[in-house]
């Protein structure tokens, strides 16, 4: 079934004010994850939903979390997400630091107690909005191995930055340290396919086609993926106080996940006119875009642009539900109260967009 940006966005709202969300934050979060399938990283948008919905079931995910800022000197903010949603807590975050950076030239937040941040390219593109840089990076279940171990104890450790243009597309990076995000391998089950051997590695270490033996993420990079994840550890709990490694909630048991984010902004007008720093911009993009393109291709691309495209396109033609994810989630949404049983998708759907 085809669903609009704005029946994606107001069925989520409605899902998960159901399951008493906070109407604002519900609204947040469905920014985020429509935000997610309209640029196509389907991963992060209603596929993720259906994992938040069974967490909230479950008690791991805290619907109305005490978010709460316990640090302040400035330029520098600490905050405690008590559980909740890590896409509300970082929008809050980034609604307190934005001022900070405009008026210090640079800030820094983190948090700890926190759940998913969805989408990361999300925050890159809010901040490129503002005419701000944006450094975004968070710690996540584990779901990955050191490099040469065993043991699941580092997450897929997302890096987001953001860089605002004139004319030009933004120039937004937003990469997992691990080939691919755990939502594609969750993806790949439900619909019954199989997935590269690149992408994991079963419990013995060897690579698997099968998502259902899929036991921990392969890094970007080898061993170079593997101290990026590292690092961004560092960034998003050491600063923070959130969990690390074995101190982290189990996935599999849809436990709290405890997890850190860190988000640095900076304000290119402290340095030069914006209006200046995004012709820079614009005029780098150009020459990138510009330069001679190996046998075989025929548009180079800056990070980011892809995305900007695929969502100017899909907010024309819709984003297409599939039947299984169509089945989950209508099921999990008789489960939290939000339709009535022996309702369909397209009724879900219907209800809600209905409501302003």
């Amino acid at each position: 079934m085809h669903i609009t940006y704005e029946e994606e966005r107001k069925l989520v709202t409605g899902i998960l004010t159901a399951a008493d969300f906070p109407a604002e934050d519900a609204e947040i979060i469905a920014k985020v994850i429509a935000h997610s399938d309209f640029t196509g990283v389907y991963s992060h948008g209603l596929s993720r939903l259906t994992r938040y919905m069974r967490q909230i079931k479950a008690g791991s995910l805290n619907p109305r979390p005490n978010f709460r800022k316990v640090l302040d000197t400035g330029a520098v903010m600490v905050f405690d997400g008590d559980n909740g949603s890590g896409i509300v807590s970082l929008n809050r975050a980034y609604d307190e630091l934005l001022p900070r950076a405009k008026a210090c030239g640079i800030a820094m937040a983190t948090g700890r107690h926190n759940a998913n941040i969805g989408c990361g390219s999300y925050y890159g593109w809010r901040a490129a909005a503002d005419g701000m840089v944006a450094l975004v990076c968070c710690n996540t279940y584990a779901f990955t191995s050191p490099f040469g171990g065993a043991d699941r104890l580092i997450g897929t450790n997302p890096i987001i930055l953001g860089v605002p243009a004139g004319e030009a597309y933004p120039i937004v990076m937003d990469i997992s340290t691990t080939f691919v995000a755990m939502g594609k391998i969750q993806a790949a089950e439900r619909e019954g396919q199989s997935i590269p051997d690149t992408w994991a590695k079963d419990y013995d270490g060897a690579p698997t086609t099968d998502p259902a033996k899929a036991f921990s993420l392969s890094p970007i990079a080898a061993h170079k993926g593997y101290g990026l994840a590292v690092m961004v550890d560092v960034l998003s709990t050491m600063f923070s106080g959130a969990c690390f490694g074995s101190d982290i909630g189990l996935f599999s048991k849809l436990e709290k996940e405890n997890t850190g984010f860190c988000l640095i902004l900076i304000d290119p007008a402290k340095f030069m006119p914006l209006g200046d720093f995004k012709a820079e911009v614009d005029r780098y993009a150009g020459m990138m875009k510009n330069g001679r393109r190996a046998p075989g291709v025929e548009e180079i691309f800056l990070p980011g642009e892809i995305e900007y495209r695929r969502f100017e396109k899909m907010k024309q033609t819709g984003f297409e539900v599939s039947e299984a994810l169509s089945k989950e989630l209508t099921e999990l949404s008789v489960t939290l109260g939000a339709i009535e049983a022996g309702s369909d998708f397209a009724g879900l759907v219907a209800r809600f967009a209905e409501e302003t």
